[in-house]
This record gives structure tokens, C-alpha cells and sequence, in this order.
């Protein structure tokens, strides 16, 4: 076991599970095909924008609905009440490979139509003929990442209205640098801490969809890809979520390909990440800082093996909102020169 000075104060190591609180989701299921404007919260930006819930797409995500993002649709669904904390909106995108014209994702920090007050934190541009997913992050700050079409895809934002900080993420990597939420897009500034709304802007584009939508406070989440193993990627599953009252967190990890694994535990996000193929560790990304090692208790499973790691820390209110970061590491001989991969980097944060 190796440990880091900085981090032995903060934790002392152990894992659990329970549901992320959730504010907000919609797959569209619940809906009739045909308009979702005045259905579900949905609304549009002005007359004539609203959009079609589908389930005739040939690639459906989550049978039998998603929502047509087409044409003259600019959809807005408002989130009132959502002013403070840490948070996660998700959501899963299909960008047709023969898509014409830009189409956007957009999230607001005020929404008042009825006297045309706005405020944009998140603008992303998708291009399908470029391939290219553009962030206007603030003045300097815009993000690019490469456009993948015809799958779903991964859209998620993570939200810190305490600290004003905004990250986004596309199929599993951050796409340019935090920013401030209300600074907004373009760095104009002027926007308030609050979730205000989402808007999905066609912006006369031919179909894009969404589908498995979702607000919810950011207790446990994923943030970049680690490597796959021989069973494919090792999981993660939050059981019990980091808590001052209980003094710790507790997340179970299954699909190790051998009993032979360890967890890295830092404060800090490797940043950039490490490409560990220099060490033979083929495409495998170091997510994780290597602050603290330990090694997991593990159990045969069906599949691999499982192991169940805690985290334990101090009741002290210093601690509240303080983000840990995590990554598995497991021996896997054969899989690459080196004989290990790495999961996901993961997220917890200290809560009340």
C-alpha cells in the first residue's frame, strides 16, 4: 500500500450503494407519437418550434420513443429551483451520418420568455459534414472533439453551482477546459447560478435525437475512459454515497479479469490524461493521480471477479463538497505488453 501525504488526512480507505438523487428525466416512452410540446414540461422557444416524439427510428435507443430535433425546432424543458449544489444533465444523442446543416445543445442559467431574458452556460455546435462537436466555452475556451455518427452517443455536463464550474463531455472525454457556468458562453458573463433550462435547436438541420434524458446531483460518475479488458470494461457501481453524517463512500467493482487488482485514489485528475502505452499499456488512459494504492478483497463472480471498495474520511465540515477521484487497475496478462488495464476514471463527492 502506498500513501500520499495530501491524501492520508483526507480519506482512510474503504467503499457502498444507494440511487443518485435525480431531479429530472424523460425518455419520451410515456408519450403518443407526434408533437411533445404542452406534453411533459416540454415547450417552444416561439411559435412553430416545437418538435415530434418518434419511435420509427431505426436505430431506437430505449424502445419505443426518442425526439425528433428537426427543421424549425428550438425545444425548451425549464428546471426551476435548481440553484445550488453540484450536478450531472445527461443525455444520449444520434446524429444521422447523412444529416444535413448544424444542430445545437444548448443550456441556460435564465430562461424568462415572457420578457425575453436569457442567459447561455453551455452552446455546442454539431457539425456532421466537418465531424466536428464544438463548445463555445467563454472568450478563449472553446472545445473540439471529433463528431461520431450514426450511434448513440453520450452528451454529459457536470455542473458546480457552488464553485461556478462547468465541464462538458462527449462520448466520454471533456471537450475544452472548465469554465464558469455564469460566465457563460463567449465569456459575456451576466448569468446567475441556476439550471434554468435545456433547449435542443435544430437550427434548420435535417433529424438528430435524443432520448434518455436526465438532472440529477452529482454524487458518483465517470469522466474519461480507462482501457477494456479481456472481459471487456471493468465497472463501477455506487452502493453508498459519500456522506460527512456517515464518514464514507462505498462502490462495488465487477468484471476484473483476474483476482489481482488495486484502486488509485487522489485528489487530483492526471491532467492531461497519461497515455500509458508508453509503459506498453496499449490505448489504456491514466485518468487518476497515483496519490494512494490499495488492494482490492476480490470474488470470483459469474464473470471475473468483484471486489467491494470503501472509503472512509473524517466528520469534519472542511471536507463538504470536496471532490475524489478513482480509477481500477487490474492484471490481465495477455490483454497488452505490460499485462494491466485500467478503468473509467470515477468522481465521488462529499456530501452533508
Amino acid at each position: 500500500m502506498k500513501h500520499s501525504l495530501l491524501f492520508v488526512p483526507v480519506c482512510a480507505l474503504l467503499c457502498t450503494t444507494a440511487l443518485q438523487a435525480q431531479a429530472w428525466s424523460d425518455n419520451f416512452d410515456s408519450y403518443a407519437p407526434g408533437p411533445v410540446v404542452g406534453v411533459g414540461g416540454w415547450e417552444e422557444w416561439g411559435p412553430g418550434a416545437g418538435a415530434n416524439v418518434v419511435n420509427n427510428h431505426p436505430s431506437m435507443l430505449s424502445a419505443p420513443n426518442a425526439i425528433d430535433i428537426v427543421g424549425a425546432t428550438d425545444l425548451v424543458h425549464q428546471y426551476p429551483g435548481v440553484t445550488s449544489g453540484k450536478w450531472v444533465y445527461r443525455t444520449m444523442q444520434y446524429i444521422p451520418a447523412n444529416t444535413t446543416g448544424n444542430t445545437y445543445f444548448i443550456l441556460l442559467n435564465t430562461y424568462n420568455s415572457a420578457s425575453a431574458i436569457y442567459n447561455w452556460s453551455v452552446q455546442v455546435e454539431f457539425d456532421p459534414v466537418a465531424l466536428t462537436v464544438t463548445g463555445d466555452f467563454g472568450a478563449s475556451n472553446n472545445g473540439v472533439a471529433t463528431l461520431i455518427p450514426d450511434t448513440w452517443v453520450e452528451i454529459k455536463v457536470f455542473i458546480d453551482l457552488d464553485n461556478d464550474i462547468t465541464e462538458f463531455f462527449y462520448n466520454g472525454e471533456q471537450v475544452g477546459p472548465a469554465y464558469s457556468w455564469t460566465g457563460g458562453v463567449f465569456g459575456a458573463g451576466g448569468g446567475v447560478s441556476s439550471v434554468a433550462a435545456v433547449d435542443l435547436y435544430a437550427n434548420s438541420a435535417t433529424s438528430v435525437y435524443y432520448d434518455d434524458m436526465e438532472l440529477y446531483e452529482f454524487e458518483f460518475e465517470s469522466f474519461g475512459a480507462g482501457c477494456p479488458g479481456s472481459l471487456g470494461d471493468i465497472d463501477w457501481t455506487l452502493n453508498l454515497p459519500a456522506s460527512i453524517a456517515t464518514g464514507i463512500f462505498v462502490a462495488d467493482v465487477s468484471n476484473l479479469p483476474t483476482p489481482l487488482a488495486a484502486t488509485v485514489l487522489s485528489l487530483n485528475k492526471t491532467d492531461p490524461p497519461v497515455d500509458l502505452s508508453i509503459i506498453g499499456m496499449t490505448n489504456c488512459m491514466a485518468r487518476v493521480n497515483p496519490d494512494v494504492i490499495v488492494s482490492m478483497s476480490t470474488t470470483a463472480a459469474t464473470s471475473g471477479y468483484t471486489a467491494t471498495v470503501p472509503v472512509t474520511f473524517a466528520n469534519n465540515p472542511v471536507l463538504l463538497g470536496l471532490n475524489v477521484h478513482m480509477q481500477a487497475l487490474a492484471f490481465d496478462p495477455g490483454i497488452n505488453p505490460f499485462g494491466f488495464v485500467v478503468s473509467d476514471g470515477m468522481t465521488f463527492v462529499i456530501k452533508s
